[in-house]
């Protein structure tokens, strides 16, 4: 009689090497997400006013969008409420929900919003009713509506470091 030696199991190096890089690419998106909220604020900040009107036009949109998804009967989920400055009455907050995807597409697309450091404008004073400083604040606005964000250079860890603290429909 002739026992069969058993075949050793074949190597799996290309799943192996797969799941390195799979490792690798998780690492360096929670690296980099730890950089973006740790440093990438202040690196912002820092920058001149095209920049932060940049980003202030890209996380005001992406939070409209999202606060409006949230929406239930023409009010606001609570999970919304960060984006927008605690003193802001809720009926202003709630008029995110009656923006539509044209009015958000104009709304990120330079050439059909304008958007300006709220300091060029004769509105200053929303910015201090608010306790934030106009210099980090900008006015967006398309032929349907307007809206003023401000970067919050104190927000603590686990805070949103931006608010809106102005959002006003000019459709009837």
């Amino acid at each position: 009689m002739t026992e069969e030696t058993p075949q050793p199991p074949p190597r799996n190096t290309g799943l192996w090497v797969g799941l390195g890089c799979l490792g690798v690419l998780v690492l360096s998106c929670c690296l980099l997400t730890f950089w973006v909220q740790s440093y990438g604020w202040r690196w912002i900040l820092r920058q001149g006013d095209e920049t932060k009107i940049w980003a202030s036009r890209t996380i005001l949109v992406g939070a409209l969008e999202g606060t409006r998804k949230t929406c239930s009967d023409g009010v606001i989920s609570e999970d919304a409420l960060p984006w927008f400055h605690p003193d802001m009455p809720s009926e202003t907050r709630n008029l995110a929900c009656a923006l539509d995807e044209a009015t958000l597409r104009a709304l990120g697309t330079p050439e059909s919003a304008s958007a300006i450091p709220l300091t060029q404008s004769d509105r200053t004073e929303l910015a201090a009713q608010f306790g934030m400083d106009a210099t980090l604040c900008f006015q967006h606005a398309t032929g349907d509506m307007s809206a003023v964000g401000c970067f919050d250079a104190e927000g603590g860890p686990g805070t949103i470091p931006y608010q809106i603290i102005e959002l006003t429909l000019h459709r009837p």
